[in-house]
């Protein structure tokens, strides 16, 4: 008899694990550092998670295209200390997060783990030396289909042998993908016509995008490369507008410029996708106790090839039979 008590006292955590596991899980802060708002990635990430049931409260932190507002908010996450950060854009995650190789712990977040987002060239824009691992307390998704996809999905709608881009001089992403154009133009023989976005004031100018499209048509372009860019996304009626209006088609990187602009076609990760496969990181993190730099830098499976069928009537460019067997029409 002497003996039961003891035994009983061995078995006390024992008895309370049922009691452990019907407990209410502990609510997750995670802080989300945006540049123009919660749009689809935003929005995919946050119904991710309340698929998943994942107990969290995101603080969305938004930018609203200031940088002085990013920077705010940045500080605002080092002060806090949410469980997890989660940034938006190239931009964005550089200035919160630094690059693998030049971080600065009194301006970046380094001792929260961070799942970034929207990112077209994370490796190209340092953010991690490569997609295996981050070699630091970083994981993320990519979002852009390689040019060299884009570029030869587009010549199944529309052959073309000289392609132009206007780009922001100012845009990191702009910058790099008009790089990787340069070397797919010889490796897939095409001319590259290139023009930058006038900048006045120290911003780059809208007003001159009708012009820039005017000297590409002169120069000879047969369609129109619309780059990763948040400024030529912000502005894409204009630039697509003026571009269908000189009967230059558009393909776009990105679904708005299709969806909501008069991009002929867009062969394109949704954003939507991107945000609920970043939100399955964080999953990992949150819940899976994963280091964030033993997940891999991930990308959607399968990528949409978007035709936007009103333009392609206005342009009299209507899609051949092997794209529209594969494509999403928008009417």
């Amino acid at each position: 008899m002497s003996a039961q008590p003891w035994r009983c006292f061995g078995l006390f955590w024992l008895c309370l694990l049922p009691l452990a596991a019907v407990a209410k899980p502990a609510e997750y802060r995670i802080a989300m550092l945006v540049y123009r708002g919660c749009e689809d990635a935003c929005q995919g990430f946050l119904d991710y998670l309340k698929l998943r049931k994942v107990p969290a409260r995101v603080d969305i932190l938004d930018a609203a295209t200031d940088s002085n507002r990013m920077f705010a908010h940045i500080a605002k996450v080092k002060r806090e200390k949410p469980d997890l950060v989660v940034t938006w854009g190239t931009t964005v995650s550089l200035e919160a997060l630094g690059t693998f190789d030049k971080v600065d712990p009194s301006r970046h977040i380094v001792d929260i783990p961070a799942v970034f987002m929207i990112v077209s060239n994370p490796v190209e824009a340092r953010l991690v030396p490569d997609l295996q691992s981050s070699g630091r307390n970083i994981t993320g998704t990519r979002y852009l289909v390689s040019e060299e996809v884009q570029l030869k999905a587009a010549r199944r709608y529309l052959p073309f042998d000289r392609l132009g881009v206007i780009y922001n001089p100012q845009e990191k992403n702009s910058l790099q993908t008009v790089a990787n154009l340069r070397q797919q133009a010889a490796s897939l023989k095409f001319t590259l016509i290139e023009r930058a976005v006038k900048v006045t004031g120290g911003k780059p100018d809208p007003d001159s995008l009708p012009e820039l499209v005017a000297e590409v048509v002169r120069a000879g372009a047969q369609l129109l490369y619309q780059p990763p860019d948040t400024f030529l996304l912000m502005h894409r009626a204009a630039l697509t507008g003026s571009a269908v209006a000189k009967g230059l088609p558009v393909l776009a990187t990105a679904e708005a410029p299709v969806r909501d602009g008069q991009a002929l076609m867009g062969i394109v990760n949704r954003y939507y996708t991107v945000g609920q496969l970043s939100a399955a990181q964080a999953e990992r993190i949150l819940i899976d106790k994963v280091a964030p730099s033993a997940i891999p830098i991930e990308a959607p499976r399968n990528f949409s090839f978007l035709v936007n069928l009103p333009v392609a009537r206005a342009l009299k460019l209507y899609p051949p039979m092997q794209v529209l067997k594969i494509a999403d029409v928008i009417e």
